[in-house]
C-alpha cells in the first residue's frame, strides 16, 4: 500500500521556539541595538562569534488556526505584502513578495502545504528557513554553524574565501563563503536545489536563489540579518532580522518522527508552538 509520510505534529507541540522567524524585526526585543559589543575578539581583531545562541525571546505568536507553524513562519506578525491572501483569522506573516504571475502557484502550495511542504517530511528545512544558528565555532579559516531544528540536527562549514566552490553540488544548505566587513561577518550562499521553501505558506524559490547573512556584533550578542535574492520569482529581496543573545541552556536536538499522513485526522486541529 502506498504511504506518504508527515513529520510528527506531536514533536512540534513539544518544542517551543524558523527559520526556515516570521516576525523577527517586529518584536520590541528585536529592535534593541546595543551601543557597543562585548563579544571577545580573536587574535586578528575580529569579533569571536563562538558560543551557544538563542533568539527565543522574540518568538511569541498566537496559534495558527490551521495548526501549521514550521521554521521561519512562527514569530510575531508583520503586515503581509498581500494581506487578503492570509487565511481568515490568522495574523499575516512577513511573507516574501512574489511577482504577480506566481500568485496562483503560491495559493496552491499554501492550500496544500501538508502535501507539498518538504519540511513536513523530516527533510532539511534548508537556508534560509532554518533560521539563525544555535551554536557557532569560529576559527581563523572557517565558521562552523550548528542547528537544533524541529527536524533534527544540521550543520554547515563556511570557509573564509573570495569565491564559491565551482564543484559544489546543489543542496538545501547551498555553498557558503564568509568575509569580514569591519566588525560585521557576511556570509553569501548560492548553489541551492529547489526542494526547500523560504518559509511556510508555499514560499518556494528557484535554483538561482542567493542568500546573504549578516552578523553584526553588539552587546552580549549580535544582530542577525538575512536577505534573500531570487529575482526570477521575487518582486523584491526578502529581508528578515533578529536579535541573538548568548545562552547557557541551548536546545538539544530531538529526532524527527515520521508518521503516515493517511492516519492523520486533520492537521488543522493542532496548534504547534512557535520555534522562532
Amino acid at each position: 500500500m502506498k504511504t506518504s509520510y508527515l513529520r510528527s505534529v506531536s514533536l512540534a507541540l513539544m518544542l517551543a521556539g524558523a527559520a526556515g522567524a516570521a516576525g523577527w524585526a517586529t518584536s520590541a526585543f528585536a529592535q534593541q541595538t546595543p551601543a557597543a559589543s562585548s563579544l571577545p575578539r580573536t587574535a586578528d581583531g575580529h569579533p569571536d562569534f563562538t558560543g551557544a545562541w538563542s533568539n527565543r525571546p522574540a518568538a511569541v505568536r498566537p496559534p495558527d488556526p490551521r495548526g501549521i507553524c514550521v521554521g521561519f513562519n512562527c514569530g510575531p506578525a508583520t503586515p503581509a505584502a498581500d494581506p487578503a491572501a492570509a487565511p481568515a483569522g490568522r495574523p499575516a506573516p512577513n511573507f516574501p513578495k512574489y511577482k504577480a504571475e506566481y500568485k496562483a502557484k503560491i495559493d496552491q502550495l499554501n492550500k496544500e502545504q501538508v502535501k507539498f511542504d518538504p519540511a513536513l517530511r523530516c527533510g532539511n528545512p534548508g537556508i534560509p528557513r532554518i533560521g539563525p544558528p544555535d551554536k557557532i565555532v569560529q576559527t581563523k579559516t572557517d565558521i562552523v554553524m550548528l542547528y537544533d531544528d524541529l527536524n533534527g540536527a544540521f550543520w554547515r562549514i563556511v570557509p573564509f574565501a573570495k569565491k564559491h566552490n565551482e564543484d559544489a553540488e546543489e543542496s538545501a544548505m547551498g555553498d557558503s563563503i564568509a568575509s569580514w566587513d569591519g566588525d560585521k561577518l557576511v556570509i553569501e550562499t548560492t548553489t541551492f536545489n529547489d526542494d526547500t521553501w523560504l518559509t511556510d505558506n508555499g514560499a518556494f524559490h528557484t535554483y538561482n536563489m542567493k542568500v546573504v547573512e549578516e552578523l553584526s556584533a553588539g552587546g552580549k550578542g549580535f544582530e542577525y540579518k538575512l536577505t534573500v535574492h531570487d529575482p526570477e520569482v521575487l518582486a523584491e529581496p526578502w529581508v528578515k532580522t533578529a536579535k541573538i543573545i548568548a545562552t547557557s541552556n541551548p536546545r538539544q536536538p530531538v529526532p524527527c518522527v515520521e508518521k503516515s499522513i493517511d492516519k492523520m485526522t486533520g492537521i488543522e486541529s493542532y496548534h504547534p508552538n512557535a520555534r522562532w
